[in-house]
């Protein structure tokens, strides 16, 4: 299976007649003028019964991550209108040890998000931290900036050589499902968990996922996500997801050496009883991929506001399986997490 070929993603998500067009595109979406969006035809009283009020069925989140052979980190930022909120962490593949911050902002104050995924900045602050995903590509790089003082500090710098794959696909009757996503970018950086500083390491990998939605009111979803290297040393990534894309559209991927493979439908087979007591296995209706996922720790958090609820539960580990190319088996081997999330927004 040759690298699949992609149109360009297009300059706007939402044409002049108020329309998404549904597909996948090699690149990011420029613009998401989500504004120009009637969002009362999602009819979903009250929010509905006027335009400004259905604007707040408009949610926005962004993950970055990157992984080497001692670290896995994350941070990520959510703008779902009525709140803020956002994560980092850096978890010690060594030791085992998961230091980790949470941001929660009420109203979305102090939060902010990016005009797309390479364009802007997603950021919040509050609580003695501040998270910043600086967006906008300087000298073929993006960003990241965690501050939590001595306990927490993050920074790294990405840098995408290869192909990213945008997808917009129907989110039920009427809405839509926007999401660039991209694995295996090349990443710079270092951290500092209670006054210690560790850099990367020279082999080290980025994992990228910019997603604007209108979800359901409530939403459950499988996200895995993950990156490595081959036999050459050349960069490995993958993403697979189930519950928030349908149609016939896909943003299930493998990238060899910063090209996309995109494959079909996932399945994740895991015991939510025991999320990160068992392995998992992924697998895609192709017939293409066939991975095991074995967990080695797990970053949980329940969030329960009235109007907002969450509950994620994201296990670290390892992938290795094979990806049927040109009809012969390429193995892959991979670091990064699982995901059950249940959202109510």
């Amino acid at each position: 299976m040759s690298p699949t070929t992609l149109d360009p993603a297009p300059a706007e998500l939402v044409a002049p007649d108020g329309t998404v067009a549904f597909g996948n595109g090699a690149g990011a979406i420029a613009d998401i003028n989500w504004e120009a969006f009637d969002y009362r035809v999602l009819a979903r009283a009250p929010w509905t019964w006027t335009r400004g009020g259905a604007r707040k069925l408009f949610k926005r989140w962004q993950f970055v991550g990157a992984v080497d052979a001692d670290l896995v980190i994350g941070a990520a930022v959510a703008h779902v209108q009525y709140l803020g909120t956002g994560f980092a962490y850096v978890f010690d593949r060594r030791s085992g040890r998961l230091a980790q911050h949470n941001l929660k902002a009420p109203l979305a104050r102090r939060t902010a998000f990016s005009r797309s995924p390479v364009d802007g900045t997603s950021e919040i602050a509050g609580g003695g931290g501040r998270i910043v995903l600086d967006n906008t590509v300087r000298d073929g790089h993006r960003s990241v900036q965690v501050d939590f003082g001595e306990a927490l500090q993050v920074r790294l710098r990405l840098a995408e050589p290869g192909t990213g794959v945008s997808t917009t696909c129907p989110q039920g009757n009427e809405g839509f499902h926007y999401t660039y996503k991209s694995a295996g970018l090349t990443v710079e950086g270092e951290v500092v968990v209670d006054g210690e500083t560790t850099r990367l390491g020279d082999e080290a990998l980025a994992l990228f996922d910019w997603t604007a939605s209108t979800p359901p009111r409530q939403t459950t979803w499988n996200w895995a996500c993950g990156a490595g290297r081959d036999a050459q040393g050349k960069p490995v990534g993958l993403n697979f997801s189930r519950g928030l894309v349908g149609g016939p559209f896909s943003q299930n991927a493998i990238w060899l050496d910063g090209e996309p493979h995109i494959v079909g439908p996932a399945n994740f087979a895991y015991d939510p009883q025991d999320i990160a007591g068992h392995p998992w296995r992924l697998t895609t209706a192709d017939g293409l991929v066939d991975l095991a996922f074995t967990p080695v720790a797990e970053r949980h958090e329940d969030i329960d506001l009235f109007l907002v609820a969450s509950g994620l539960h994201q296990p670290f580990g390892e992938f290795e399986g094979t990806f049927l190319r040109d009809g012969g088996p390429v193995p892959i081997r991979a670091y990064g997490f699982c995901e059950q999330h249940y959202a109510k927004w």
